[in-house]
């Protein structure tokens, strides 16, 4: 197996002299044919590998590639000459995915028709080869454009082939994608929109802290590539909130892993989404408003009270302005330096080379995830006490610490499979207090949100009606009596870890 170490780009195909243009070095064009092999079940996909015979200037051959091999884009990579139209199932069985297709039958899933301009580069004393395709993924009769540019690492530093990106992206909008041709044919096959590392993140006992941070990181910024390519394609609530998760997990992920990285070398990558999370609130909180609180009410018999169209009218124009400031977030001109300067520091930073925090990277994952778990569950049964007295700011600092929980027990819990009746006690306990604490601030903001869309309206009637307007207040105390029950659960629960 061979590792190799490449990024990829979707780009506009109007994009391509210009990428070009700032490529230098040999070049040579091929057409590149290849059609996609799995069982029945697809059963190569939800392991993570992608089977392809592909038909080149080279000749025919067979390719077997996993979704990482230990860093953010690493990949393992089997390749072999072939002679016939479909896979050798000889040299199939000498690698990992020999044992997972078990004998199966493997069939044509799609197929790729591509135009590959390759361009050997050199660039900051290491070699890079840039692939850009052009063509298209066919399933059946269905069809999707393939415009791509792949970086390659040939010799040399990491560091160089995020520095020619860098350059790239300075002169035409590249979108960093995680999602291969591959996982973009599977989706066009079966009618799935394509999304990034299908599967959680692959956790092995035997990992240690900083390598589960990284292959964490992995799964965790190519969920947030794929949602701001959504969002930029088809703007939309879903599109919003999937994009607003996305940042606050990969930030969450961050967090839990700072005695790696050490909290300065952390605080570009942490401001960054935070900033990213900023951009898309207004647009997600009207969104929630709108949707619970202003439609009911205007379809309510009576309506509560009077002016809901004036205000309906006022939250219009808030949601259009709040929706542009989310998409612009999510622009390639805007998220592409922010993705490409995360991964960068993913795999390459200079925490991975830190000498003081090399004990701490070098820590079995499972030993630094229950100390983590332990921590943070601690923390939010501390802050939880005397529930029933706490004041807004105490119950919002309870909310963030109680979603951190979440997100590292959702990252975290491949590492502890002895228990999965606890994890599931835990997973969900901590589901409903973060549920039931974000429903009560949904309805805070969103309340701010609709005065402060009235008031920029100017419409007295709009102001009168978000006035009165807010959630029931029996909505308010079921919210924290959910609460309270789930806070409860937590204390009485053994941990899983």
């Amino acid at each position: 197996m061979d590792r190799e170490i490449e990024l990829k780009f979707l780009i506009a195909p109007e994009a391509s002299d210009a990428i070009l243009a700032r490529l230098d070095g040999r070049e040579a064009v091929r057409r590149l044919d290849a059609t996609y092999y799995d069982t029945a079940d697809h059963a190569l996909r939800r392991a993570g590998f992608g089977l392809r015979v592909r038909d080149g200037d080279g000749g025919r051959k067979q390719t077997l590639k996993s979704a990482s091999a230990g860093g953010v884009f690493a990949r393992g990579e089997w390749e072999a000459p072939v002679t016939g139209p479909g896979p050798d199932r000889d040299l199939l069985d000498q690698t990992p995915a020999g044992r997972i297709v078990n004998g199966d039958v493997l069939a044509p899933v799609f197929a790729t028709k591509v135009e590959r301009t390759l361009r050997l580069v050199e660039h900051g004393g290491a070699t890079i080869e840039a692939a850009l395709d052009r063509g298209e993924l066919q399933a059946g009769t269905d069809r999707a454009a393939v415009s791509e540019l792949e970086l390659e690492l040939k010799t040399g530093a990491p560091a160089a082939l995020f520095a020619l990106a860098r350059d790239l992206m300075a002169h035409a909008p590249l979108r960093l994608s995680l999602v291969s041709k591959a996982e973009r044919g599977y989706a066009l096959a079966l009618g799935e929109a394509p999304s990034a590392r299908r599967e959680a993140a692959v956790l092995r006992p035997d990992m240690t802290a900083g390598e589960a941070f990284q292959a964490l990181g992995n799964t965790a910024l190519g969920r947030l590539c794929v949602a701001a390519e959504t969002l930029a394609d088809l703007p939309g609530p879903e599109a919003v909130h999937e994009l607003r998760v996305a940042a606050r997990r990969l930030r969450a992920l961050i967090k839990l892993f700072r005695p790696l990285t050490g909290k300065l070398a952390a605080t570009p990558a942490l401001e960054a989404l935070k900033a990213l999370a900023d951009a898309l609130g207004p647009a997600r909180d009207l969104d929630v408003y709108i949707a619970g609180v202003w439609r009911p009410a205007v379809s309510a018999d009576p309506q509560p009270v009077e002016g809901l169209g004036a205000l309906g009218k006022a939250l219009v124009e808030a949601q259009q302005g709040a929706y542009g400031r989310a998409v612009d977030a999510a622009r390639p001109e805007r998220f592409g330096p922010l993705a490409l300067d995360i991964a960068a520091w993913l795999e390459t930073g200079d925490w991975l080379e830190d000498p003081e925090r090399a004990e701490a990277r070098r820590t079995p994952a499972k030993a630094f995830a229950a100390r983590q778990l332990n921590r943070l569950a601690k923390d939010v049964l501390k802050r939880g006490e005397d529930f029933d007295v706490l004041d807004i700011e105490a119950r919002h600092a309870l909310r963030i610490r109680g979603k951190g929980l979440r997100y590292a027990i959702d990252a975290l819990a491949p590492l502890f499979p002895d228990h999965p009746k606890r994890l599931e006690r835990w997973s969900a306990a901590t589901r409903q207090m973060q549920d039931a604490l974000g429903g009560l601030n949904d309805a805070t903001l969103g309340a701010d949100l609709a005065r402060a869309a009235a008031l920029a309206d100017g419409d007295p009637e709009a102001a009168y009606a978000a006035g009165r307007l807010s959630a029931a207040p029996e909505e308010a105390e079921s919210l924290t009596r959910e609460a309270k029950t789930a806070l409860d659960e937590l204390a009485g629960l053994k941990p899983f870890w």
